[in-house]
């Protein structure tokens, strides 16, 4: 996925440095937590996990959180406790993803399975993926904690079965616009509406929650066209790579390259940038209607996206 370094001033407003620099002491130390670092036998999991947070990140996720948090008068520690434990979420699938798409680097450095191996690195991801429950643990109004807790598994588990999906789809299978869709709200989706709906729960507005899903899953739509404009080359010769390795036709998961499949498209990137286009501002608006401002970076964040897709050549 191309940075999503353009949304750092959108979310500055409510998260301060100091913020961010205190979660990244958090998360490490989460990690970290019953590894004794025995110079005769450190634990390779968390050495790789620890590198892996090391390389920086723009933790889009941890400053929803923290800005929802600031929105709804979360006090600062049970904010940086969701912001972590989603950050940490977020982190873990990304090592994971790497294993499966084979990608070499990840934020300009060896991704954790290049580095490491595949072992170490399903390991480092598991590590993290635990170490965010743990997080979580920590919030502060302990009779909320079922509630979190189930709503977390809800969206890991989405994100799952999304990843399931792409992974297993059938050879000389092409997806419908649908599926890609349904692929794009399941892997990305629901890790990035998690930041917004624990706040939201944890405040006691559950009424609220449909609506943040919906804007985060138009986001994710979009963001995802965004993106697939930018690799349509890359994804293209990856596919013909893998179907000359492996004597099968299936598609890269790129809308382009789904829309060109299908002879009813003229114009597969204009038709893809439209599709974006959509999505983003249904994001915006489905933002908009959450309470206590708490969309306001949602919604910022949609419009920013809207204008780089509207003007992409």
């Amino acid at each position: 996925m191309q940075t999503l370094s353009y949304l750092r001033p959108v979310l500055a407003s409510r998260v301060t440095s100091q913020s961010l620099a205190e979660l990244e002491r958090e998360m490490l130390a989460i990690v970290s937590t019953g590894d004794a670092f025995d110079s005769l036998a450190p634990c390779q999991a968390v050495a790789a996990a620890s590198y892996h947070l090391g390389s920086g990140g723009q933790r889009v996720r941890a400053r929803l959180a923290l800005h929802a948090g600031s929105c709804l008068s979360l006090t600062a520690k049970d904010a940086m406790t969701l912001a972590a434990a989603c950050e940490l979420l977020h982190n873990a699938s990304l090592v994971h993803d790497d294993i499966h798409d084979r990608d070499t680097h990840r934020r300009g450095q060896p991704s954790v399975w290049y580095k490491f191996g595949d072992e170490i690195a399903i390991c480092a991801g598991d590590l993290m993926l635990s170490a965010s429950y743990l997080c979580l643990s920590q919030f502060g109004r302990v009779a909320k904690l079922p509630e979190l807790f189930a709503l977390m598994h809800a969206r890991v588990a989405s994100a799952v079965r999304g990843q399931c999906v792409d992974l297993k789809r059938p050879r000389r299978s092409v997806l419908s616009i649908d599926e890609y869709k349904k692929i794009a709200v399941a892997k990305s989706g629901a890790l990035l509406s998690l930041p917004t709906e624990l706040a939201l729960l944890a405040a006691g507005h559950s009424h609220a929650l449909g609506l943040a899903r919906q804007a985060a899953e138009s986001f994710a739509i979009g963001y995802q066209i965004y993106d697939d404009l930018q690799d349509v080359e890359k994804d293209a010769a990856r596919n013909l790579q893998k179907n000359e390795k492996s004597n099968s036709n299936t598609s890269a998961c790129n809308i382009v390259l789904i829309l060109q499949a299908d002879s009813a498209y003229s114009r597969p990137r204009d038709e893809a940038k439209k599709i974006g286009l959509q999505h983003l501002l249904q994001a915006a608006s489905s933002s908009t209607k959450l309470p206590a401002r708490v969309g306001e970076a949602i919604h910022t964040m949609a419009m920013a996206l809207h204008e780089k897709l509207r003007i992409q050549e």
